[in-house]
């Protein structure tokens, strides 16, 4: 039977390396200079980047152009799929239409959002014509990722309470 050894612990551990995030201007650069005939290990010794993380690089060259010429700011590090057509302008109008909720102090409920979102969708849809074929449903997930709202709590019955209901309980 094999035993392990165990790590004494007066030996120093290693420090974990940590991760870094490298903007677009960053990625252009490695672009720019594999183009103009550099190899990839110098490009990776010249910007101390490892090899793997400037092969990933040139492998994603397509994305990051796309993201670029999508007038994505340069010193952003992630890139996000883009969507065109009645989802995109119903995504703005929607935006538009909760900070001038948040605005007026109006309490926003999921569901009030999802069925303005729907609404909204619905009606681009009509306008962009019947070829237009792309279903849209507005899920909770995708309601707190498009707008990243992560730690919002969204209110429920509170904003729609039922007087009438509550005066009969009460006699």
């Amino acid at each position: 039977m094999s035993t392990k050894r165990k790590l004494s612990l007066s030996t120093p551990q290693p420090a974990k390396k940590e991760r870094k995030a490298i903007g677009l201007d960053t990625k252009m650069m490695i672009l720019k200079q594999y183009e103009g005939g550099k190899k990839v290990n110098v490009i990776a010794c010249d910007m101390k980047l490892s090899h793997s993380t400037v092969s990933t690089v040139l492998k994603d060259k397509n994305r990051i152009r796309e993201a670029v010429n999508g007038s994505a700011p340069l010193r952003s590090t992630v890139i996000t799929k883009q969507h065109t057509g009645p989802i995109h302008e119903m995504e703005k109008l929607l935006n538009i239409w909760m900070e001038d909720q948040i605005q007026k102090q109006t309490p926003l409920s999921l569901f009030t959002v999802q069925s303005k979102a729907r609404s909204l969708f619905g009606t681009l849809k009509e306008h962009a014509g019947e070829d237009y074929s792309q279903e849209f449903v507005a899920s909770t997930g995708w309601f707190k990722k498009r707008f990243q709202l992560h730690n919002v709590r969204v209110t429920g019955e509170a904003a729609s309470a039922d007087e009438e209901g509550a005066s009969k309980s009460v006699d």
